[in-house]
């Protein structure tokens, strides 16, 4: 993970795994990549389609390429399972809407999201799988 500044990750990133989904979605919804890149542990896999993890670069790329389509994302966590610093998150979530070109967006899933508790006790993902069973 880069080094930032620790008053705005404390800021940004959750000392609760069950907050670690708003705290996304705020990100997301602010639109700022490097806020949401923040969220994911090193080196932090999502999978932007079933069966096709990424990470680093490719990762960020996923992630600018959602924020692009302009729309604000909802997401409603059904469960999280803490085991020490280890959490499974379960999370509905939905991005909705017409996207700048006119295309209209209708993406939704159940994600099954694996995150980490840090030495400075703060949750980042590990594992971002908002497609859940893929």
């Amino acid at each position: 993970m880069t080094n930032h500044d620790d008053s705005a990750l404390s800021a940004i990133l959750p000392d609760d795994a069950a907050q670690l989904p708003a705290a996304f979605v705020s990100a997301f919804n602010s639109g700022n990549a490097e806020q949401l890149d923040l969220l994911y542990d090193d080196p932090g896999v999502l999978v932007p389609r079933p069966g096709h993890p990424v990470t680093g670069e490719e990762r960020a790329a996923a992630d600018r390429y959602l924020l692009g389509l302009g729309l604000p994302m909802d997401a409603r966590l059904r469960h999280a399972y803490t085991a020490g610093d280890t959490a499974l998150l379960i999370v509905d979530w939905s991005v909705r809407g017409t996207a700048p070109g006119g295309e209209e967006i209708d993406l939704r899933g159940t994600a099954a999201d694996v995150a980490r508790r840090g030495a400075d006790g703060r949750w980042r993902y590990v594992v971002n799988n908002p497609f859940g069973g893929g």
